[in-house]
């Protein structure tokens, strides 16, 4: 068995001779690597071809890798496209993975995959400081021979999240042996410090950022030591970096919790740091070939960090925390994004404090500009339309009972809050925003946003024109809560409108199996029913009380907003905006002086009973259904 192996060496030695015999032009050609900048295996040199039906790879080392351990892999973009790839962000279609162990008084006991599939430890070859790689083109897609390649090396048996890399950014064509940054960006720099002792054993003083050569680095540091083994106070360390990476709300999966929300987060990075949780990271990302996110509910994923995997470090080192990601795993982004960074200790998480930089209410970091980038204004002043406090018929316990609307805009962002006489994290109530664009005489709703606070989980879902059909939209990242109130920003583009339509709000949770009439709307929802009367099952189990809830803002008709700021209550009671909300007397003008009542409703009828403006509500609560059925899944 060892002669025959060593007949393959000397058979793949003399290939390899000739390799390097007669491509002498290559190796002219190809990348230096800067002595030094790595322990163990430090890269000095990467030459690769492409020739009679095989990818020759040649790294050289600044020492000798006989007997020795090693590790690393070669990335390989066979149709030179950053944006494909087997593992998400690498833009590598093939990872050539190895891991050599040296045994003292035999061989080296090699192992390599392609692809995470097992291929012939013969594929790899060390001589002296020098590692040869040879892999068929038809294991590579039959590829023609002109693709990308980089390499790394490490020591690590899994994976490694620091490592020596060649070329040191970009990568290296075979066919040319010239180098190329794939994902093309500016210089840019960023730098914000904050306050010192605001945090215990999480406290960040400062955030350094800098896109160059194709990456984003961010550099964390920390006023007391973070290393392994715990920070200063002897707690494992976690932290959370946000990332809007295309700087727009309307795009994300989360926000970063302020008040309104201003930043669509497309990326996170967690990490973790400690004896007890260990050392790692990854990037967190919407999983966009979910048949969840298909239907239009976002479903995330987490991407590991580092080799073999992709080329994106996490280091860290006395109390600083460094991270290298390439703008191919951001999207191909250019480099300007809005950045939070948030850390806390276990013990922080469990009282609900942690360190965030830039502060909470002060917006995100700029990674373009290096300036703050603050959190949505009105540019015309807003409206607010109050609703009497305890007129709810769920007695104002489950957050159901709406004591103020504000509406305005940020530019082409709408800006809702909406106020409650109590609202908790345990609260089950269903709040439907219904947006009349149209504004004809049906008076009927072609947008619906919908949220509920279902065991401590805020989520949101918008119903209307989605990509030209009737759809849903997930809108998490639009909504924060503060407090009693909820704060919503709703870029026009998912209302189609330029901001002028009729709006009103309601609250409502029914008693499961309950029957509630159809209307057209809601028979299109059940897919199926063709008749003009029917009813329905709306599944929401009742609180412990059995209790149905229901409020509505404006009590009747609906609340007209222009782009220009002016808001007014039409059809309805009009509103004292000077008046006590605790009052109801304050709150509306004496009988004989409310508006025309909305169309439709008997005369006298009770403007909280719900009628049938309040039965349009009953696609909404499908959906608040479906998203409780999808939390408790």
């Amino acid at each position: 068995m060892r002669a025959c192996r060593i007949k393959k060496y000397v058979l793949f030695i003399v290939s390899l001779l000739f390799f390097i015999q007669c491509s002498a032009s290559v190796q002219a050609a190809g990348v230096t690597d800067p002595t030094g900048d790595f322990d163990y295996p430090d890269i000095t040199g990467l030459a690769s071809e492409s020739r009679n039906g095989y990818l020759y790879v040649e790294i050289d080392f600044a020492e000798s890798l006989e007997g020795e351990d090693c590790a690393g892999a070669v990335f390989i973009d066979t149709d030179r496209d950053p944006k494909t790839g087997y593992n998400e962000g690498s833009g590598a279609d093939y990872v050539y993975a190895f891991n050599v162990m040296s045994i003292i008084y035999s061989d080296p006991i090699v192992t390599a995959t392609l692809n995470d599939d097992p291929v012939s430890e013969d594929t790899l070859f060390i001589s002296g400081n020098q590692l040869y790689i040879e892999i068929p083109l038809r294991m590579l897609g039959n590829d023609d021979g002109d693709m990308d390649i980089f390499v790394a090396s490490h020591m690590e048996l899994v994976k490694a999240l620091f490592f020596d890399r060649a070329p040191d950014y970009g990568v290296l064509n075979t066919e040319t042996g010239k180098v190329s940054i794939p994902v093309k960006s500016g210089d840019l720099e960023g730098s914000f410090q904050d306050r010192s002792g605001d945090s215990e054993g999480s406290d960040i003083t400062g955030i350094d950022t800098w896109v160059h050569d194709g990456v984003f680095e961010l550099l964390l540091t920390y006023k007391n030591n973070v290393n392994s083994g715990g920070n200063f106070y002897g707690e494992d360390l976690n932290g959370w970096v946000f990332i809007d990476s295309d700087q727009n709300i309307a795009t994300g999966f989360t926000n970063t919790e302020q008040a309104p929300p201003s930043f669509g987060v497309d990326y996170r990075l967690d990490y973790t740091i400690g004896s007890m949780l260990g050392t790692d990271a990854s990037l967190v990302t919407e999983n966009k070939d979910s048949e969840l996110t298909k239907m239009g509910y976002t479903q995330t994923g987490g991407i590991p960090l580092g080799v073999p995997y992709n080329d994106a470090m996490f280091a860290v080192s006395k109390n600083q925390v460094f991270f290298r990601i390439p703008l191919e795993m951001l999207g191909s982004d250019d480099g300007k994004m809005s950045l939070v960074a948030d850390s806390f200790t276990v013990d922080e998480a469990l009282s609900g404090k942690m360190d965030r930089v830039p502060d909470f209410g002060e917006g995100a970091l700029d990674t373009g500009t290096g300036r703050l980038n603050p959190l949505f204004a009105y540019t015309e002043n807003p409206s607010e339309l109050r609703d009497s406090s305890g007129d709810s018929t769920g007695f104002g316990y489950d957050g159901d009972d709406l004591t103020s609307v504000e509406i305005g805009y940020s530019g082409n962002i709408m800006l809702l809050t909406i106020t409650y006489k109590e609202l908790e994290l345990d609260d089950g109530a269903i709040t439907t925003v219904f947006f009349d664009t149209a504004r004809d005489a049906s008076n009927l709703p072609e947008y619906m946003l919908v949220y509920s606070l279902y065991n401590g989980k805020l989520d949101a879902d918008i119903f209307g024109d989605v990509d030209g059909k009737y759809g849903v939209r997930e809108a998490g990242h639009l909504i924060s809560m503060k407090g009693n109130r909820m704060y919503l920003s709703i870029p026009l583009e998912f209302l189609k409108d330029e901001g002028n339509m009729d709006i009103y709000v309601e609250t409502a949770l029914v008693p499961s199996k309950s029957e509630i009439p159809l209307t057209e709307m809601g028979r299109e929802w059940m897919a199926g029913e063709e008749t003009k009367t029917g009813t329905g099952e709306i599944h929401i189990n009742p609180d412990k009380f059995g209790r149905t809830i229901y409020d509505r803002a404006p009590d009747t008709g609906f609340i007209s907003i222009s782009k220009q700021g002016t808001v007014q209550t039409t059809r309805n009671q009009q509103v004292n905006p000077e008046a006590n909300p605790e009052d109801p007397a304050q709150q509306f003008p004496a009988a004989g002086q409310d508006a025309v009542g909305l169309e439709g409703e008997a005369e006298g009828q009770n403007p909280e009973s719900p009628g049938p403006g309040t039965l349009l509500s009953v696609l909404a609560l499908f959906a608040g259904v479906f998203a409780l059925n999808r939390k408790d899944a």
